[in-house]
């Protein structure tokens, strides 16, 4: 049984001409004069209102979505950023000032009572 690629060959060796496939597309037969352009992704588009459904969705949303952006960036700047450190079963964090201490450790070196509270 021969290969695809032996296939070119005859069975001297030689060989024959390839033929190779043509990369051309077809031209439409409507042309471009009938073309709707969205105006949200700018390819081609064939729906009656010339614009994606899901491009429609999209620029409906842009409004809401810029008042959700600017919202979240509002509240990011008004809360700080805490750095919490990882807490394992070895430590524990105390309430009072925040200090990684042993788990057996009672008193905090605040002054903190962790039996207590």
């Amino acid at each position: 049984m021969r290969s695809k690629r032996a296939s070119c060959h005859s069975s001297a060796g030689k060989h024959e001409s390839r033929k190779i496939m043509s990369h051309k597309k077809p031209t439409p037969i409507l042309g471009e004069h009938n073309a709707k352009i969205c105006p949200v992704c700018g390819k081609r588009s064939y729906s009656a209102g010339g614009i994606h459904p899901q491009c429609a969705v999209q620029q409906a949303d842009a409004p809401r979505e810029a008042q959700l952006k600017a919202k979240k960036k509002a509240e990011a700047k008004k809360t700080p950023v805490v750095k919490k450190l990882p807490q394992t079963w070895t430590k524990k964090i105390c309430p009072n000032c925040g200090v990684q201490t042993h788990v057996r450790k009672r008193i905090c070196d605040c002054g903190f009572d962790f039996f207590k509270s």
